[in-house]
Parts: structure tokens; C-alpha cells; sequence
């Protein structure tokens, strides 16, 4: 399984496309709009879990370490973080969107330690 991230601007003009987008990828949730509230960002870490975040309002952005990019993701812009994906997240002032998750079961702690990468076993593709 990859562990590449990918952004796409201009990936849907409406939540029928977003909706449309999730049942193509069979994930789960997307159901209703979140409200993220602003942050001082978040250092270097991963997620036990998929995640593919359709941007409805605001600006979020954050850093890919395997290639230095700072992405931007405004109105319109889908991204995908895939499960074991190491990111930061940069400060932001807030942003609206829905979220199409790879797993039914959300596993906690969302926020994990990249030193607890070494110890797990490959994922399958």
C-alpha cells in the first residue's frame, strides 16, 4: 500500500461530487460538513488511518516530508493522506470540508509518534 500523498485543486465544484467521489473510493463517513477549528499546527507525525479530505471553505496547510512541499488546499481542492503517511500540519485559521476515511473504526490516538513507525509491520497492498 502507498504511502504518497496527493492533492488535487479544482477536484470538485459541489458535494454531490464529493459525495460521488467517497462511494467511488468505498469509504467511509463524508456524510456532513466539519468545522475545523483553527490551530497552531501539529509536528511531524502520522494516522492509523486513510484519510481523504475534500476542502468546502478556509485554507489548509500542511507539509509532505518526503518532498518538502508545503501544500495549500482552499475551495475545491481534495487531498489524500493515506494511512502511515508522515505530514505537518501548518498553523491555520480554521476550514470547513468533509472527510472520507478508510476504516469504519476510527483508531485512537489519531495523532501518532513517527517512532512508533519502526515497530509495525508493512502494509499490505
Amino acid at each position: 500500500m502507498s504511502t504518497q500523498i496527493t492533492v488535487e485543486h479544482d477536484f470538485f465544484e459541489s458535494v454531490d461530487e464529493i459525495q460521488e467521489d467517497i462511494r467511488k473510493h468505498s469509504l467511509y463517513g463524508g456524510k456532513d460538513e466539519f468545522d475545523a477549528q483553527p490551530s497552531g499546527g501539529t509536528p511531524l507525525h502520522w494516522h492509523a488511518i486513510g484519510l481523504y479530505v475534500y476542502i468546502t471553505d478556509g485554507k489548509f496547510r500542511f507539509q509532505d516530508p518526503a518532498t518538502g512541499t508545503i501544500h495549500e488546499c482552499v475551495k475545491g481542492t481534495r487531498f489524500v493522506i493515506p494511512e502511515r503517511a508522515l505530514h505537518i500540519e501548518e498553523e491555520h485559521h480554521g476550514y470547513k470540508g468533509y472527510v472520507g476515511l478508510t476504516r469504519e473504526v476510527f483508531p485512537e490516538p489519531f495523532v501518532r509518534d513517527p517512532a512508533e513507525l519502526k515497530d509495525l509491520a508493512p502494509l499490505e497492498a
